[in-house]
């Protein structure tokens, strides 16, 4: 027997996207999950003051506010580092670029969640945007390095790692389909709508391929509606109350925005930039799906941002039945309500969770109960 095989055992899943780290763990054998976020911004306290690069090791340390220590490099990330060092997020760098530090304050998050010792087993999957598939070696090598000590407020960590698999966005909800979904010995595609951008995979004859992202994120739409608006409000400011608009048509965010005496009038601007910019967006993000499709059995459509371009997918629904035509296909979204756990479902936010709900579930399954 291994000297690991006594050690409790982590399964973690993570999507280290630019809206929120997205997690979900629990320990080897567990039925149920635990998921949570982190706010994305991250810094690397070296780049900082000489004074300002170890904090202080009473600063309150949850889910929100983490610091991690890896190497000889320390980092700040979540709102420690928003509202201490005044990190925004970052849209347009790589997410492979502050994968591992934001992968090890979810791992320290979790830890103390759990309770474990300091050593433990740990198994990780997580996600890069398909268009980033090329840095999948680097990102393993560097994580398989890193995560081997990594220093928290609580102490120092040491896991042992049991397995580490980086994959392309949407593939969770992708293998789903093809395992427990309607896509079993079919071939299928899956648009992942996100905040930073969109990105589509395809498995045709069991192989992934055409993985292609673009910089068509949710977060163009807030670009837009912020200049149109006239107000100027910053875009992580306009992120939720927007959301709440087109999911719930739900205006009482608008008034934490407001910087006029006349509310109605500019909540009126707003309204209308939203249409705006949301008719822009689904006009250039359609011109972009045109070239990246591929002809498949089934579609799914995934990812948080599919809930925010519009009540109806007609327009995409078009341009799917131009493309297909003369072959059959199926429209799905997401996996089902059916098949969603009700501590996913519990977050308010299932659907931005789903993909590495996905990939949580195929880790948790390959390990037997300890």
């Amino acid at each position: 027997m291994k000297q690991s095989d006594n050690l409790r055992h982590l399964i973690i899943a993570i999507d280290t996207g630019a809206s929120a780290i997205k997690v979900v763990a629990s320990l080897a054998g567990d039925e149920k999950c635990y998921p949570f976020t982190i706010d994305p911004f991250c810094v690397d306290l070296d780049d900082l003051h000489q004074s300002d690069r170890i904090p202080d090791p009473n600063l309150n340390f949850d889910h929100r506010s983490v610091w991690v220590g890896i190497d000889t490099k320390n980092y700040a990330i979540g709102n420690l580092a928003k509202s201490r060092y005044g990190i925004c997020p970052s849209i347009k760098t790589l997410k492979s670029d502050s994968i591992v530090p934001k992968i090890a304050a979810a791992i320290a998050v979790a830890h103390r969640k759990f309770k474990l010792p300091s050593k433990f087993n740990l198994s990780i999957s997580s996600v890069l945007p398909p268009g980033e598939h090329a840095y999948t070696t680097n990102v393993s090598t560097d994580l398989t390095m890193a995560l081997r000590n990594i220093k928290t407020p609580a102490g120092k960590i040491t896991p042992i790692l049991q397995k580490l698999t980086i994959n392309p966005e949407g593939y969770g909800i992708l293998n789903w389909h093809r395992i427990y979904g309607a896509a079993r010995n079919q071939d299928i595609g899956v648009i992942m709508f996100g905040y930073r951008n969109t990105s589509v995979l395809f498995s045709l004859g069991g192989q992934l391929t055409g993985l292609k992202s673009s910089d068509r994120g949710f977060h163009q739409v807030l670009e837009k509606i912020s200049s149109l608006s006239g107000g100027g409000y910053d875009e992580n400011d306009l992120a939720r109350p927007v959301w709440n608009y087109l999911i719930n048509n739900d205006e009482s965010g608008f008034r934490n925005l407001s910087r006029s005496k006349n509310y109605e009038l500019e909540s009126s601007m707003i309204k209308n930039a939203i249409d705006k910019a949301l008719t822009d967006y689904r006009l250039n993000l359609q011109n972009w799906l045109l070239g990246a499709m591929q002809k498949t059995d089934m579609i799914v459509l995934c990812g948080g941002n599919s809930e925010y371009i519009g009540n109806s997918f007609d327009s995409f629904l078009q341009i799917y039945a131009r493309y297909f035509e003369g072959r059959g296909y199926m429209i799905q979204q997401h996996i089902g309500s059916t098949s969603i756990p009700a501590e996913i479902t519990e977050t308010g936010m299932a659907v931005r969770y789903l993909d590495i709900y996905c990939l949580w579930l195929e880790l948790s399954c390959s390990f037997k109960k300890e």
